[in-house]
């Protein structure tokens, strides 16, 4: 798993805005859950890979967590989350300040639908980059302020539940969900261009739409499904890496060993090794 996360100490000044950003994060791989806690502060998260589950006092039952999908958890209440298989990918920002009570009343911060899919996933990701970049910055006040700014933006994209089911997002997920049948059952090299061309559309738009399901553009996010057989198949079996490689859609071992050291941190037979260990 790998985690980065920074926490700052806003300037008086700063809480003067409505909001102040005091967090945040972002965790790839992330296989264990979040139980039945309660925050000292306000918090929003957005999953870009994965599946999962969210339980949230005052929403009853437990709310269903997909690729690009936000969920916000309000100040002291009670709630768990995190992947119900496997793992996830997240990003995560912290805030407090007197506006969040304000945004509850109107819709916003899950008052409406705990779990919501953002009119424009693409805007929401990038805004979540753009904060946890900010607060990697040495401590001023511009920071904090483009930050806080950064959050207000995050609050209005992610919106309400009825936002979230605007058409034209819809329709951008119907693309992206297209594009990833085409690239599960894609063999060997793949021409981003050429699903581009069989789903006429430009490859701007292509990455756009499998960004917002998956969180990733699609050379990542096909890298990660391969390589991830790769691992079942180095865990699983005795086959060959070079066997193993082409069984993946690499038929260049060396290239496999590359792209797979790259993802995992360790070459495929050191992998395999790890693992009878």
């Amino acid at each position: 798993m790998e985690s980065v996360a920074h926490y700052r100490t806003p300037p008086v000044g700063v809480r003067a805005l409505g909001l102040a950003v005091t967090g945040a994060g972002r965790i790839l791989g992330k296989h264990s859950s979040q139980v039945d806690r309660v925050l000292n502060c306000h918090a929003g998260v957005l999953v870009t890979r994965g599946s999962g589950f969210l339980t949230l006092q005052g929403h009853p039952g437990r709310h269903e967590v997909r690729p690009g999908t936000f969920f916000w958890l309000p100040l002291e209440v009670r709630h768990s989350y995190g992947p119900s298989t496997g793992d996830w990918d997240e990003y995560w920002v912290l805030f407090e300040g007197p506006a969040a009570e304000a945004y509850a009343s109107l819709g916003y911060l899950g008052t409406v639908r705990p779990v919501v899919e953002p009119a424009d996933g693409a805007e929401a990701l990038a805004l979540c980059v753009r904060v946890l970049e900010l607060l990697a910055r040495p401590q001023s006040l511009g920071a904090h302020v483009a930050a806080t700014s950064s959050l207000y933006a995050l609050i209005n994209a992610v919106g309400t539940g009825e936002r979230a089911s605007a058409e034209p997002g819809r329709a951008r997920r119907d693309l992206g969900r297209r594009a990833l049948e085409l690239l599960d059952r894609a063999e060997g090299s793949v021409r981003i261009s050429a699903i581009a061309k069989e789903l006429a559309v430009s490859r701007d738009s292509l990455a756009v739409a499998v960004r917002q399901v998956t969180g990733s553009t699609p050379t990542v996010y096909l890298a990660r499904r391969r390589i991830d057989r790769a691992k079942e198949l180095l865990t699983d079996t005795d086959r060959p890496v070079a066997l193993v490689a082409r069984d993946v859609g690499y038929p260049d071992p060396a290239y496999f060993t590359r792209v797979f050291t790259r993802h995992v941190g360790v070459a495929p037979s050191v992998f395999r090794r790890q693992q009878t260990q």
